[in-house]
């Protein structure tokens, strides 16, 4: 079984993280949450936002690669937001990757190179402020001319982090959905 790296949103690595690993702990998986932000915590999105962009982003993946270093065997990479971008960069490059789980964020741009055979799975919800809704449709066209199994779900509402209990943006019967979705995707891994 695959160790799943569960990266966490702009806010950084808050408790809310940690609930949301133990429900996949709680179902059998190993999980690893690494704290890219080397302990900050924000109580908005704007504030964690800039941070990232103090910081950089390649080297808040850097620092994801860091933390699983030590790692052996095959990964899955999820994230939640920011995370998820985070856990997109390693899918598309960490040759461990089994799959990538992209929650609340992700999708390319323009199109560019997947991993081969490496699935993904994107989770947003439909109305969401902060999703472009043409960089998923990028990713998925990228992942499956490379192999990869590629499915995007959207769910009702303009809810950002949806999944994550311990914030207001928080939807039960979504994020329900979401993790059965994702576990059913760690199943086929």
């Amino acid at each position: 079984m695959a160790t799943l790296v569960l990266l966490h949103s702009a806010l950084g690595k808050t408790p809310g993280v940690e609930a949301i690993a133990d429900r996949y702990r709680a179902a059998g998986h190993t999980v690893l949450t690494p704290d890219v932000y080397e302990g900050r915590t924000f109580t908005t999105a704007e504030a964690g936002v800039g941070h990232s962009q103090d910081v950089g982003f390649s080297q808040l993946v850097d620092r994801a690669a860091a933390a699983c270093a030590d790692l052996t065997g095959e990964i899955v990479f999820a994230g939640l937001s920011l995370g998820a971008g985070i856990a997109q960069q390693m899918g598309k490059n960490d040759a461990r990757a089994r799959g990538a789980l992209l929650f609340h964020g992700g999708g390319f741009p323009k199109p560019t190179r997947w991993q081969e055979n490496v699935p993904v799975q994107i989770h947003f919800s439909v109305d969401d402020e902060w999703r472009d809704a043409a960089a998923p449709q990028t990713l998925l066209e990228s992942a499956t001319r490379a192999g990869a199994q590629a499915e995007y779900f959207l769910y009702p509402g303009g809810s950002h982090l949806f999944s994550d209990p311990l914030v207001a943006d928080y939807r039960g019967d979504s994020a329900q959905l979401l993790l059965d979705r994702s576990l059913a995707f760690l199943d086929k891994v």
